[in-house]
């Protein structure tokens, strides 16, 4: 309930700010119809969520992020400056690999099982209507959170070489609905629209249950030629940093 009470707030103010700079007027030139950002990303897991991630970079996990928001008012022929975007955002969090030696055959080598999330959201961003030096911005989120992993053989040149049978691979994937807000800033008022400034964006993500690989639990089973692995649940509730040039 406070989540949805901070929420409320923030877009209460985000819109009065909106409103008050709305009275100012531009030229057409400087309307902005299509808009995002190109992120750099920090993923930093809740403590609920590092059971699903126990990794040795502190938990946390590193990425890329594009976001793509259109500006509604541009939508029709009397095109003008909005408060409102709408949009979505795409991105990748890699949080890393563990590997597990097995024995098969007589040979030694290793399973490498890296997992990551996928982000897919929609946006509902508010924003003062006229570009500033400093052009903050409050955000709605609602998506899905995708965890894939993949585990891979990894055996020696030399046992390779002795013709090793091929192994079942496997991988593991799941999906939660999410939801979230941000917060963030454009620094730096460009000459035209179009032109590249720095952004820096905070969000808090809090997604419903993911199933994960738990960490060293992956085995080979010479019975059936198949690796197996234990299964966790974890909620995918995170914050993520990002830090990159908006458009």
């Amino acid at each position: 309930m406070k989540i949805k009470r901070y929420s409320i707030y923030l877009i209460l103010f985000a819109f009065s700010m909106s409103t008050a700079r709305g009275q100012e007027t531009s030229d057409k030139k400087d309307i902005e119809i299509v808009n995002g950002m190109f992120a750099f990303q920090v993923g930093l897991p809740t403590n609920k969520m590092q059971e699903a991630i126990q990794n040795k970079m502190g938990d946390a996990g590193f990425g890329g992020a594009l976001m793509i928001l259109s500006n509604p008012a541009a939508w029709g022929k009397n095109k003008k400056n909005s408060p409102l975007r709408l949009g979505v955002e795409a991105g990748y969090t890699y949080y890393g690999r563990f590997i597990t030696d097995v024995e098969v055959g007589g040979y030694h080598g290793d399973y490498k099982t890296s997992y990551g999330i996928i982000q897919l959201n929609g946006i509902l961003q508010i924003r003062p209507r006229v570009r500033e030096q400093v052009t903050p911005f409050v955000e709605l989120l609602a998506g899905g959170n995708f965890y894939i992993s993949t585990i891979k053989e990894n055996f020696g040149v030399i046992e390779s070489a002795l013709g090793i049978d091929n192994i079942d691979l496997d991988s593991h994937s799941s999906s939660s609905f999410n939801k979230g807000i941000a917060v963030g800033c454009y620094f730096g008022k460009p000459k035209k629209v179009g032109d590249g400034k720095f952004a820096l964006r905070l969000s808090y993500n809090r997604g419903g249950d993911i199933s994960y690989v738990v960490r060293n639990s992956v085995v080979y089973n010479p019975s059936n030629g198949r690796i197996e692995y234990e299964v966790g649940e974890a909620p995918a509730n995170y914050f993520m940093l990002q830090i990159g040039v908006g458009f």
